[in-house]
C-alpha cells in the first residue's frame, strides 16, 4: 500500500472515528488546508495545482452548505447559507483573478469561523475526549447551526459504513 493510500485510510478513520458535533470543525480544517495550498500555488505559478485545490475547497463549501438545516437552524442557518454562497463565488474569484488579498480575507474569516465551531464542538464533547480533534481555541462561539438536515451528507454517510 503506497503513502497515499495510507494517507486516505487516515483521513477516512479520522472521519469515521469523530463525533458528530467535531464533523463541521473537521470540514472547516480541509477547506483551510486547501485554500492556504492554493495560496502557495498561485505563488508557486502551479496554476494546475490551484485549480485541483480550489475545486477540492469549494467542494467542501458545497457540503458545508447541504448540511444546512434550515428548519431548526432559523436565521443562523440562512446566515451560514448566505456566507457560504460568498465563499464559492470568492473561491470562482479566485480561480480567474488569482487574488492573493482575497484569498487571504477568505482564510482569515474561515479561521475564525473554524475557531468557533470548535468551541461549539467542545460544549458538546470535550476534546479531551476526541481523538484528533483540535485543543487550543481562541475566540467565542456563535449558536450552533443545526447540521445534518433531511438531506444525508458526506460524513454521515461515511459515519454508517
Amino acid at each position: 500500500m503506497g503513502y497515499s493510500a495510507y494517507t486516505s485510510k487516515y483521513l477516512e478513520n479520522d472521519v469515521v472515528s469523530r463525533p458528530k458535533e467535531w464533523l463541521v470543525p473537521l470540514l472547516y480544517e480541509h477547506l483551510l488546508a486547501h485554500l492556504r495550498r492554493a495560496q502557495v500555488q498561485i505563488q508557486q505559478r502551479d496554476f494546475e495545482g490551484k485549480g485541483v485545490s480550489l475545486e477540492k475547497a469549494s467542494a467542501i463549501v458545497i457540503e458545508l452548505m447541504s448540511t444546512l438545516d434550515h428548519e431548526k437552524g432559523g436565521e443562523l442557518a440562512q446566515r451560514l447559507s448566505a456566507l457560504y454562497a460568498y465563499f464559492g463565488s470568492e473561491i470562482m474569484n479566485v480561480s480567474r483573478t488569482l487574488d492573493q488579498g482575497v484569498l487571504t480575507k477568505m482564510i482569515e474569516m474561515i479561521a475564525s469561523l473554524h475557531e468557533s465551531w470548535v468551541i461549539a464542538a467542545k460544549t458538546q464533547w470535550p476534546a479531551s475526549a476526541t481523538p484528533g480533534a483540535p485543543v487550543a481555541v481562541v475566540g467565542t462561539a456563535p449558536a450552533a447551526a443545526p447540521v445534518g438536515g433531511s438531506r444525508d451528507s458526506l460524513y454521515d454517510r461515511q459515519v454508517r459504513r
